[in-house]
């Protein structure tokens, strides 16, 4: 089990890794800040953007280089959140249930993404705006393509640097490697408890119908965003693709 609080409300590519990094037990939710030296002073939790259905832990995925989602890009209706964290909860001991949401009202609804399984992506509703939710955690993932479920969609492959989240320091569009690399994903072994390396970089997927997904990926480690254990040939590829001074 994970944290999923955060000092930091906004959550950029690049914060997403550094929640996988620093988040150590899911539902528990230390405070971002405390003063032990007041006997009224309360615990202050800054919550991370997630949702909790199914026993799968749901981040907030920001549109970075790829499309929002519209209306259109919405299928039934699939859970509805049944518990709201912001606000209604003052302990750091709360592991969050399925039906929790860190920002969504209670009766939110959330809905299929149409051409994605449920267990990878879902969406909200609110005031017109539509937010984005992509599974990080899941106890029943066994291989990568129980938590991204992007065989077959992915278009080309952006390999960007960790520095600002933004720079793309190569892009791999042959559409045999791209199918080749993103089966080596849809394939690879699932080992959520982190194995954290020294070189990364972060993989952007661009897909057919014009979104992206991003995860973290450690060169030295093997390992993409989140516990996604790739072969030595997919890092192979990535070094092949990068410039020299990388």
């Amino acid at each position: 089990m994970r944290s999923i609080v955060s000092t930091n409300r906004f959550i950029p590519p690049i914060l997403l890794v550094i929640l996988s990094v620093m988040l150590t037990l899911v539902g528990c939710a230390p405070a971002s800040t405390t003063s032990p030296t007041s006997s009224t002073s309360k615990v202050v939790i800054d919550w991370v953007d997630f949702i909790h259905i199914g026993g799968i832990l749901y981040l907030n995925s920001p549109e970075k280089s790829g499309r929002s989602l519209t209306k259109s890009d919405l299928g039934p209706v699939f859970a509805t959140v049944t518990f709201k964290l912001a606000g209604n909860v003052q302990t750091q001991n709360y592991r969050s249930k399925d039906g929790d949401a860190a920002f969504l009202d209670a009766g939110t609804k959330l809905y299929a993404v149409k051409g994605y399984k449920p267990t990878f992506r879902l969406a909200a509703q609110v005031n017109n705006a539509i937010t984005l939710y992509e599974a990080d955690t899941n106890p029943h993932a066994r291989k990568g393509s129980d938590l991204l479920d992007i065989g077959g969609k992915v278009r080309s492959i952006g390999i960007v640097s960790d520095q600002d989240g933004v720079t793309e320091l190569a892009a791999i569009k042959d559409p045999k490697q791209v199918a080749t690399l993103v089966n080596f994903v849809m394939q690879a072994p699932i080992g959520q408890s982190l194995m954290l390396g020294k070189l990364r970089y972060f993989i952007v997927f661009h897909l057919a119908d014009g979104t992206v997904v991003t995860r973290a990926y450690w060169l030295d480690t093997g390992e993409l965003q989140r516990g996604i254990l790739l072969s030595k040939a997919f890092g192979d590829a990535i070094k092949a693709a990068l410039p020299a001074s990388h």
